[in-house]
């Protein structure tokens, strides 16, 4: 059973990762050279700060990568408790999932933002 749900949440991960890596991939093709990537906007929708295209269209693939990778590597899925193993599983499924549509999200507001100021 835990090695089971070892392997379920590494597939998890690393689907996550393929979403992550795809999209941030696409957004890099699709932002032009030299273009601020807006982080952050206020409630009504307008950018209060921007970043980089490096920082703007990569922070979140590498947080996720650290973040996902890290059960892996300090051998946190390594567990004989049922009990422990079923809840290092679902963290590491809602956190695999919340970083994919984070990503997802985060892209979509910033290729809306940039069209709207015709920077695309």
């Amino acid at each position: 059973m835990e090695s089971l749900l070892r392997v379920i949440g590494d597939g998890l991960s690393i689907t996550a990762l393929a979403i992550i890596a795809a999209t941030a991939q696409a957004g890099w093709k699709r932002v032009p050279k030299g273009v601020a990537i807006p982080m952050q906007w206020n409630l009504a929708g307008k950018p209060t700060w921007r970043a980089p295209k490096t920082v703007g269209l990569l922070a979140i693939p590498v947080v996720a990568i650290v973040l996902l990778l890290s059960f892996t590597l300090t051998q946190a899925t390594f567990t004989a408790d049922p009990t422990q193993a079923m809840i290092v599983f679902l963290v590491r499924a809602t956190l695999a999932s919340s970083l994919a549509l984070s990503q997802l999200f985060h892209l979509r507001f910033v290729i809306k933002t940039l069209q709207e100021e015709g920077q695309l």
